[in-house]
C-alpha cells in the first residue's frame, strides 16, 4: 500500500510541486513572495481563500476520522497513525524548536501596509510551519488513500485542494512561503510513515481482514436479533 501512494499521479504531482518552488523559497528574501501576493488582493479571493483555509482545521481530520470508523477500520488506524505523527511533527516544530518564530504580522514594520481580510484573526508568532497547510496536505493525502479512483485528472483535483490551503496561508497574511512549503511536505510525509507504520506493525492478513469492518457494521451486528 505504501509503495503503491509512492508511485502515484498525487505523489508525482507533489513532488513536482516541491522542486518547481524549491527555487523562490531558496532565493527570494523573506517577505518578498508575501508582499507581492498580499498586493493582489481581490474581493472573491479574499472570500475564497478566507472559508477554504478552514480546510486545514483540524476538526477535518476529525471529520475523515469518525468517517473512516463507520467505513473501514484498515483505513481508520492508517488515518490514526497519519494524524498522530502530523500532529508531533507540527507541534514539535512550531511549539519548541522554533517556538515564537514571528508571522508576517509581526515581521513587517509599520511601514508596510498590508492587506488584511474583514473576519479573519491575524495570528504574530509560531509561524514555522504551517500546521493548517500540514493538515491540509495529510487531508488531502488521506482522502486520496480511501479513493479507490486515482486517475491524473482527481488526483490533480485533490492536489489542487490542498495547494489552495497552503496558499491561503500566505493570501491571509497567516505565513510566509516557506513555512507554508515545509507545511506541505510534513503533510504528505506523515501520511507516507502512517501508511509504513500500518503495514509495519500489523500483518497484510490483518489489514485485509479489517478492510472489511467498520464500527457501522460492528454496531449492526450487535443489534441484530438472534
Amino acid at each position: 500500500m505504501t509503495k503503491d501512494f509512492l508511485r502515484s499521479n498525487f505523489i508525482f504531482i507533489c513532488v513536482g510541486a516541491v522542486i518547481v518552488l524549491t527555487y523562490p523559497v531558496a532565493f527570494f528574501s523573506k517577505g518578498q513572495l508575501e508582499l507581492l501576493i498580499n498586493q493582489n488582493h481581490y474581493p472573491f479571493l479574499d472570500l475564497f481563500f478566507k472559508y477554504v483555509t478552514h480546510l486545514g482545521d483540524g476538526i477535518t481530520l476529525a471529520i475523515l476520522m469518525i468517517f473512516l470508523l463507520l467505513r473501514n477500520y484498515s483505513l481508520a488506524i492508517i488515518a490514526a497513525f497519519s494524524i498522530v505523527i502530523q500532529s508531533l511533527l507540527v507541534s514539535l516544530l512550531k511549539r519548541w524548536i522554533f517556538k515564537g518564530l514571528e508571522r508576517p504580522l509581526a515581521f513587517f514594520d509599520e511601514s508596510v501596509s498590508l492587506n488584511l481580510v474583514d473576519g479573519v484573526d491575524v495570528h504574530s508568532f509560531n509561524t514555522f510551519p504551517s500546521g493548517h497547510t500540514a493538515t491540509g496536505f495529510a487531508l488531502m493525502a488521506l482522502i486520496f488513500v480511501v479513493l479507490k479512483n486515482r486517475g491524473v485528472i482527481l488526483s490533480t483535483f485533490i492536489f489542487c485542494l490542498a495547494f489552495c490551503v497552503g496558499f491561503s496561508r500566505v493570501y491571509l497574511v497567516q505565513h510566509f512561503v516557506i513555512d507554508v512549503y515545509f507545511g506541505a511536505i510534513l503533510g504528505i510525509l506523515s501520511v507516507v510513515l502512517g501508511l509504513y507504520l500500518a503495514e509495519s506493525i500489523f500483518s497484510e492478513q490483518q489489514l485485509i481482514n479489517w478492510n472489511q469492518k467498520s464500527l457501522r457494521t460492528s454496531l449492526f451486528k450487535k443489534n441484530t436479533p438472534n
